[in-house]
C-alpha cells in the first residue's frame, strides 16, 4: 500500500508540474499588444491611481498621431521608436484587461515624468514626460503616487 501511495503522489506532482509549466509558457509567450486586438482572452490594461491624467493608446502602430515609445518591442528591452498611434486622455480607474475585449497598447504621462519597472522586483527607470511604455497582451500597468509625490508604475502579468 505504501508503494502505491508513493506512485500516486509522484504522478500527481508530475501532473501539477506539467500544468504549471504549460501555464507559465502561455504567459511568457504572450505576444506584444497592438492595434486594439486581444489574443484570446489576453488584453493589455492600465490602472491609474495617481489623480493625474494618463495618456493611453489602443492602436499602437496605426492612427493619425505619433507616440515616442522607448520599448517598441514591449518588455524591458530598450528600442526607441516613433510609432503611429491615437492618444486618449485617461483619468483615475482601470481601462482594458483580460476578458474585457479592450486592449491598451501603451501609456505615458504627457505632463510629467514617471518611474516604471517590469515586475515587483525589477529595477526602476525614469521616463521623461511624453515617453511611452508599451505593454503586452496580458500585462497591466499599475500607476500610483509614491516618494516625492512622483508617479510610479509597475507593469505586471495579469491574473487570468
Amino acid at each position: 500500500m505504501r508503494k502505491t501511495k508513493s506512485r500516486l503522489i509522484r504522478a500527481a506532482g508530475a501532473a501539477a508540474a506539467v500544468v504549471l509549466m504549460a501555464s507559465g509558457v502561455a504567459v511568457l509567450g504572450a505576444p506584444a499588444a497592438s492595434a486594439s486586438t486581444c489574443t484570446g482572452r489576453l488584453c493589455g490594461a492600465v490602472k491609474n491611481r495617481t489623480g493625474r491624467t494618463m495618456h493611453i493608446t489602443l492602436n499602437l502602430g496605426a492612427g493619425s498621431g505619433l507616440c515616442n515609445v522607448w520599448n517598441s518591442g514591449g518588455g524591458t528591452g530598450s528600442n526607441s521608436k516613433q510609432m503611429r498611434c491615437d492618444q486618449q486622455a485617461f483619468g483615475n480607474g482601470t481601462k482594458g484587461g483580460n476578458g474585457t475585449g479592450v486592449d491598451v497598447d501603451a501609456f505615458t504621462f504627457n505632463n510629467e515624468g514617471y518611474h516604471e519597472r517590469f515586475s515587483r522586483v525589477g529595477p526602476w527607470h525614469w521616463r521623461t514626460k511624453g515617453v511611452w511604455t508599451k505593454i503586452r497582451d496580458g500585462e497591466i500597468a499599475d500607476c500610483g503616487i509614491g516618494d516625492s509625490n512622483e508617479i510610479w508604475c509597475t507593469v505586471l502579468v495579469q491574473a487570468a
